[in-house]
């Protein structure tokens, strides 16, 4: 990365506190813990943190510049001080200035389920045939983005960005910083409503990226859902379609998916049949497997080639992660997010698979439904019921809600448990050879405090 000083200066549109000696910089950070000499130093202030606090920190390191939000000098000779309203636009500012001087195919996802398996899989089926970056962790909003992108080199042939939101414009802001060439919207289902309210308001922010993005790319298609239709039809630009329709580009064929490490999928692309075995259980997945492929359809790569891509991705730690104790039980941990359809999708997955003794859950609370959460959390137990939980165990807020739920269709042996310690000890004492246990809830419940205790306690 090379960015001139007049270049960022010029992008964020800021006031020069003082003048340094450096003319460009090659690496821009937030966190002095791991800044380098040389680094330009943005002061981030976030709700739990505010960066201006590390300023003379990032001197005495050899930042060559610092970006803040408040006028007040460092009282440091050499370096470039520079004010701006709000550090945190000028982080994305500066980063799309960088990627309008490196040109990657770049792919955008976002979606309301699946966008960090899906961005895995477009990942691993590109990687074979070009050089790839790809977002790591959560780094996937309005800093974390931004970071990624100056990370990008000249010599990358491929760019791709997962996009989280939890408010309105969120989406269009990041779409504007990494110039997507290809955008993907996976679904869109009941997540956020504490703050959008309603699954129109989340639809009409997801579908930020078809309307932001230029009209000389193209939009990656869902067929299989409502909102994600809608929003395509509101792009101008090529579409590439996928689902399980006859029309569409590409065309689910069938799937055999009786465990819970794996799936043989045919699939259609151009009337040709194609089939590939994922690591991964459930018609979610394979959903995701479709999208990129779509996504390759629309790059202009060959199917063939992405085959095997899809079939050696690596799946994402507390995303459907099975693991087999050592006392022939199966533990699958679903523990790093939930939503209402995440969480029926996973009840699905685990029902569905061959098992040689009963289907345990562990939920947790699904965090941000804000009015619906009751009615959200007592459906979640009759999807569990549904689907052949033969005993649950729930924690959070709403977890009577998810019991009442159950006993409506019959499960009632379910346990409301406050107290992790609890908890983890009662599923303990609970499973026993040939069982299955699911593990599930929102990021804040840390479910996956549960899957570490069984897996230290039995063994893996």
């Amino acid at each position: 990365m090379k960015i001139t000083i007049d270049e960022i200066v010029k992008a964020i549109g800021a006031d020069i506190v003082q003048k340094g000696t450096a003319t460009e910089i090659t690496s821009v950070s937030i966190d002095t813990r791991t800044l380098k000499a040389g680094d330009l130093f943005i002061a981030i202030k976030g709700p739990h943190f505010d960066g201006h606090e590390f300023m003379n920190e990032a001197i005495s390191k050899g930042a060559c510049g610092i970006v803040q939000s408040e006028k007040r000098k460092a009282q440091s000779g050499g370096i470039w001080e520079i004010a701006v309203d709000d550090t945190t636009h000028a982080l994305g500012d500066i980063a799309a200035c960088w990627r309008k001087k490196v040109f990657p195919l770049c792919i955008a996802v976002t979606g309301s389920n699946g966008k960090s398996t899906t961005k895995e899989m477009i990942a691993s089926s590109f990687s074979a045939t070009r050089r790839v970056i790809k977002t790591e962790g959560n780094f996937n909003n309005l800093i974390g983005l931004p970071l990624q992108v100056l990370k990008l080199e000249p010599s990358h042939e491929v760019a791709i960005f997962e996009m989280g939101m939890s408010a309105e414009r969120e989406i269009k802001r990041l779409t504007e910083i990494a110039m997507p060439d290809i955008g993907l919207i996976t679904n869109i289902n009941p997540a956020h409503l504490e703050k959008l309210h309603t699954v129109e308001n989340v639809a009409r922010a997801k579908g930020e990226l078809f309307t932001a993005m230029r009209k000389d790319g193209t939009a990656v298609v869902n067929a299989e859902d409502p909102w994600a239709v809608e929003l395509g039809k509101s792009y101008s630009g090529k579409k590439i379609t996928y689902g399980m329709q006859n029309d569409c580009d590409v065309r689910f064929g069938r799937m055999i998916s009786e465990n819970l490490d794996k799936t043989d999928l045919t699939f259609y692309v151009g009337g040709r049949e194609y089939a590939a075995r994922l690591p991964v259980p459930g018609v979610h997945n394979v959903m995701n497997a479709l999208a990129a492929v779509a996504v390759g359809v629309a790059a202009g790569v060959k199917v063939i080639t992405m085959i095997p891509g899809l079939e050696s991705f690596s799946a994402m730690r507390m995303r459907m992660e099975h693991v087999q104790l050592l006392n022939g039980i199966q533990l699958v941990n679903d523990s790093y997010n939930a939503n209402p359809s995440s969480m029926y999708a996973a009840l699905r997955t685990v029902g569905a698979a061959k098992k040689a003794g009963r289907f345990i859950a562990v939920l947790g609370e699904m965090l941000g439904l804000g009015e619906v959460a009751s009615e959200k959390h007592r459906e979640l137990g009759t999807a569990a019921a549904e689907f052949g939980v033969s005993r649950l165990f729930v924690t959070g807020e709403h977890a009577s809600d998810v019991k009442e739920g159950a006993a409506s269709k019959g499960l009632k042996d379910a346990s409301v448990l406050g107290d992790i310690e609890k908890l983890k000890k009662a599923v303990l004492d609970e499973i026993r050879t040939g069982d299955v246990v699911l593990i599930k809830g929102s990021r804040g419940m840390q479910m996956e405090r549960v899957a570490e205790y069984l897996k230290n306690k039995v063994g893996v």
